[in-house]
């Protein structure tokens, strides 16, 4: 009996390969990221990069897209590695922004620039929630990660200026931006190609965002590529530094978001590690108490031609519109009941009043 227990084992192994084989080659894989060289490179945005199987075993066929090209080959599965023979690459000239992912893909990961052969370990893995996962790994440890389905579109509500009301750290308890004496107005823009820009206590800083999802852990913020000013601030140095940090690292942002579909406010949250928060709003930090926001009132919203101005706060000294990028589109030294926004793009605005007894800042659609 323990003679065969060996061949017994054998044959679960072999039996457990073929089954992953079977699982793997029925499914369309999308791919995440290539790791090469201990480097990370994602998917650009809007990019969609798909893998899948054709034929039968053992003679199966591969075919991938790239950027602008295809790659197909030849693959065979033998227990857990996986070989490219008999590679083709699409000859048309890739001018796109993003070929240089293609290139990548194509001749640093599953082959090279004169289509040798190449083996694969591969990883498979489903996870409790039924989301699927396929890794191929070559000799020098890079990998191409793929998971079961698409990268999902982002929310395009995430694309706009976003106000920093407060941090919390782990057990630290929260900081509420309100509370800062002398007060700043930290923000964050996020623009539709992922670059961003923002502010700290004194300087401004730039960038740009990868952006990825993982199962079981979500969708992910990566920054890159980040640069700031290097002004000496006179106040809340130790807070801009810590601001700072969370974008100079490759590491990932684990964000969150929503939208009120009713008025327009959102709300965006990030962390870098479990506990350290930093949680955001499309309007600034109100420098009049909550209880006084009653003394300003806009109306209608959304507005057409006029914006009316219904307040009780003394002597109004200035009006001013900004888009939700944060650029001012309309301003008016002295401040009457209403403000003509005829001239406005359809979208959502915020209205900034300057009185002698603080500053409000409130929404409003324009039709």
């Amino acid at each position: 009996m323990k003679k065969l227990l060996p061949f017994f084992c054998m044959l679960f192994i072999g039996n457990i390969g073929f089954t992953q084989v079977s699982d793997i080659v029925q499914q369309t894989w999308y791919l995440r990221n290539v790791h090469l060289d201990n480097t990370t490179h994602y998917v650009p945005y809007g990019e969609t990069i798909q893998l899948s199987f054709g034929g039968n075993n053992p003679d199966y066929s591969i075919n991938t897209n790239g950027i602008e090209n295809t790659f197909t080959a030849n693959a065979n599965f033998n227990n857990t590695a996986v070989t490219f023979s008999n590679i083709e690459v699409s000859s048309s000239d890739c001018t796109d922004p993003n070929c240089y992912f293609e290139d990548l893909y194509f001749y640093q990961l599953l082959s090279n620039h004169i289509l040798d052969d190449k083996t694969f370990t591969y990883f498979y893995m489903v996870f409790s929630s039924g989301r699927k996962s396929f890794r191929l790994t070559d000799s020098s440890g890079n990998i191409a990660y793929f998971t079961d389905q698409p990268i999902p579109e982002i929310d395009p509500a995430l694309f706009q200026t976003w106000y920093l009301h407060a941090m919390d750290y782990d057990l630290g308890g929260m900081d509420y931006i309100g509370s800062f004496d002398p007060p700043i107005a930290p923000t964050l823009t996020i623009n539709p190609d992922l670059t961003f820009t923002g502010f700290g206590s004194c300087n401004e800083f730039s960038g740009n965002f990868d952006y990825t999802e993982v199962p079981n852990s979500g969708e992910l913020l990566f920054p890159k590529n980040f640069d700031s000013t290097n002004d000496t601030c006179q106040f809340h140095t130790d807070f801009e530094d810590y601001y700072f940090s969370q974008f100079e690292y490759d590491y990932p942002l684990y964000f969150e978001f929503w939208e009120d579909p009713n008025n327009g406010e959102a709300y965006f949250s990030f962390e870098v590690m479990a506990g350290f928060n930093f949680y955001f709003y499309n309007y600034p930090v109100l420098s009049i108490p909550d209880l006084e926001k009653n003394s300003f009132l806009i109306y209608p919203n959304p507005a057409n031609d006029r914006l009316f101005i219904k307040s009780s706060l003394n002597n109004l000294q200035s009006a001013t519109i900004t888009d939700i990028n944060g650029r001012i589109v309309a301003k008016k030294i002295s401040v009457s009941n209403e403000i003509d926004v005829s001239n406005l793009k359809s979208g959502m605005y915020f209205i900034t009043i300057t009185s002698s007894e603080g500053i409000i800042t409130k929404k409003f659609i324009k039709n």
